[in-house]
């Protein structure tokens, strides 16, 4: 049993992640690649936040902290619908 993945085991389990948040806001067929790399940066960010996410629920702050959490969280949401929703644009407009 290894204790330590190695560099090939992390990278692939981040892409794992990646894949996954890109597939959970619908985000993996987008057809510009700098749109796509854009977003694939923010599920990455998104995958690493989630150890902190769990850690602030599990400490049981105060409803004060985790609205402001809760908002932004939304935010990023609507912000990918937002983005679906241009690149479709752009798609019917390249027709």
């Amino acid at each position: 049993m290894a204790f330590f993945k190695s560099a090939d085991d992390k990278a692939a389990e981040q892409e794992q992640k990646e894949r996954e948040l890109l597939e959970k806001y619908g985000m993996s067929n987008l057809t510009n690649p700098e749109d796509l790399e854009s977003v694939k940066k923010i599920a990455a960010e998104l995958a690493g936040s989630g150890f902190a996410e769990l850690g602030m629920r599990l400490s049981m702050k105060s409803p004060e902290v985790m609205l402001p959490i809760s908002y932004q969280r939304t935010i990023m949401e609507q912000n990918f619908i937002i983005i679906r929703q241009l690149d479709r644009i752009a798609k019917l407009l390249d027709k």
